[in-house]
């Protein structure tokens, strides 16, 4: 947990930067006020994405075991 608390708290930079070379369409899934992820920076994330997009689904960290409907019907609708 050190390691990834880290990369959370304090991602290298570069890293970041590197989001605007992703060539595919993505989407980024946040659990709402709930999840200990913070959600901002999910969006953060999803809005330096070309073609990125940010659904937030309030169920906390595990979104797809707490409300696995509306994570299908997330991913359908971003087209997978």
């Amino acid at each position: 947990m050190p390691d990834t608390d880290r990369e959370l708290d304090e991602p290298d930079p570069a890293w970041w930067q590197e989001l605007t070379e992703i060539t595919c369409p993505t989407l980024v899934i946040g659990g709402g006020p709930t999840s200990h992820v913070p959600q901002d920076r999910l969006a953060e994330l999803a809005g330096r994405i070309p073609g990125g997009r940010f659904v937030t689904i309030d169920a906390g960290h595990l979104v797809h075991e707490s409300r696995p409907e509306d994570f299908l019907k997330a991913l359908k609708e971003f087209g997978l």
